[in-house]
């Protein structure tokens, strides 16, 4: 076991990872108490669950439209430089959330706004954060780097929603419009001061590394350069096409249909929700250590795990809603979510070690918007079936879930991902 830890923690011997690994747990805990908190605000503010919808789809249309731009932008000037942007960005947007929250002046077309200019400040910053670990580490600490970041980034899902959902509990107002308005002041108004750290840590990254592509291609150009490149690898074309029924199928009942449930259904309420997002959280972390410190499965079986996480997860859909119990339904989510950190180290790494560096930023973009452009549709689809019934929404998108898997285990190029 202490091997096995030792091999975990070795990325953390280099400075320059060491401090963005840092910038990069603190600013992602921050980020998980807005992630608990919004839908909640939505929620109390109108009470729709179609609304919840519209909103994180709103946020999700910027962030799907310029990603492959924000790829663009990646491969050809700093990493660090486009984080640093995206993080100032998006500490104004959510200091302007928690100021209006708590003045109870916040309406639903100012979350409009907010979501659409954080979901652009997102689309730079994901597809940064994707390709800087190979700038910062050598090859053979990749996945080692990688799992500590995922861990990290799986551990927030443990402590943000725990704190959020704590607060939400405990600082609710009752005597103004909005009910929770306090707690989910306090919570807009820690994520702002969050974002002060990382910015910090990231003006200390030495900036030694420079462009790995240089600026006589025209951004268009460079553009389908990254689209065709990822169009012809079959491994690559594969795995975003099962990101991209992930993102429709999945994404938005989840998303969605959690909180809505745990509104409806579960005592607990808001703790329920944060309960089940954090045993989503501690579930990966485990995966994620797995995957940094054990042998990788070969790169052919990739498909067949990435598929068993399709069948985990449309499993859960169906059983939340006969099981009606907050700590079943978490104790299920574990399980699944172990899976699902596991395959993400892999598919990461793999990408990361198998694609070249003047094409990384392009190409983690392409697949982070199979992942992710098709949310909105999912989750206005989503919040349409929830405001007519969750359960039914749960049971259609969990047996669609477990379809997909069925029929894609039947298919040598998804079972095997494209590898011979």
């Amino acid at each position: 076991m202490g091997k096995h830890i030792r091999e975990l923690i070795q990325p953390l011997r280099f400075r320059e990872f060491r401090l963005f690994w840092i910038a990069t747990a603190i600013s992602l805990t921050g980020d998980q108490l807005t992630f608990i908190a919004l839908p909640w605000l939505v929620l109390k503010l109108t009470g729709d669950p179609l609304v919840m919808g519209t909103v994180m789809a709103i946020a999700a249309i910027p962030r799907a439209v310029f990603m492959l731009v924000g790829g663009v932008v990646t491969d050809a000037y700093s990493p660090r430089v486009v984080m640093i942007v995206s993080n100032l960005v998006r500490m104004i947007l959510v200091a302007l959330l928690a100021s209006l929250t708590a003045s109870e002046e916040i309406t639903v077309w100012i979350i409009y706004t907010i979501g659409f200019v954080f979901g652009l400040a997102d689309a730079f910053m994901f597809p940064a954060a994707s390709a800087f670990p190979p700038r910062l580490l050598p090859s053979e600490r990749l996945a080692s780097g990688n799992s500590l970041i995922q861990g990290t980034a799986q551990l927030t899902l443990v402590v943000g929603p725990l704190i959020a959902g704590t607060l939400i509990a405990t600082l609710g107002s009752s005597s103004g419009a909005i009910a929770d308005s306090n707690g989910l002041a306090m919570v807009f108004a820690i994520d702002a001061l969050s974002f002060l750290v990382p910015l910090t840590i990231l003006l200390l990254i030495r900036d030694r590394f420079p462009p790995v592509q240089t600026h006589t291609q025209p951004m268009w150009d460079s553009l389908i350069t990254g689209l065709r490149y990822t169009w012809e690898q079959i491994p690559l074309r594969t795995l975003a096409i099962l990101f991209a029924v992930l993102g429709l199928v999945f994404r938005g009942p989840f998303m969605i249909g959690i909180p809505v449930f745990a509104d409806a259904y579960l005592p607990e309420g808001a703790a329920a929700f944060g309960i089940i997002m954090s045993a989503l959280g501690i579930g990966a972390i485990i995966g994620t250590i797995i995957a940094g410190t054990f042998r990788h499965a070969a790169p052919h079986w990739l498909g067949t795990i990435l598929l068993l996480d399709f069948l985990l997860f449309g499993s859960i859909m169906i059983a939340m809603v006969f099981l009606q119990d907050t700590w079943l339904i978490a104790g299920v989510v574990l399980i699944a979510a172990i899976v699902d950190g596991y395959v993400i180290i892999l598919l990461v790494t793999w990408t990361q070690q198998n694609v070249p560096g003047d094409k990384l930023g392009r190409v983690m973009s392409v697949i982070m918007l199979a992942g992710q452009g098709l949310f909105p549709l999912s989750a206005a689809g989503a919040g349409m079936l929830a405001a007519w019934d969750v359960k039914t929404m749960l049971l259609l998108a969990g047996a669609v879930m477990i379809a997909v898997c069925l029929f894609g285990l039947m298919s040598r190029t998804v079972r095997r991902l494209g590898h011979p």
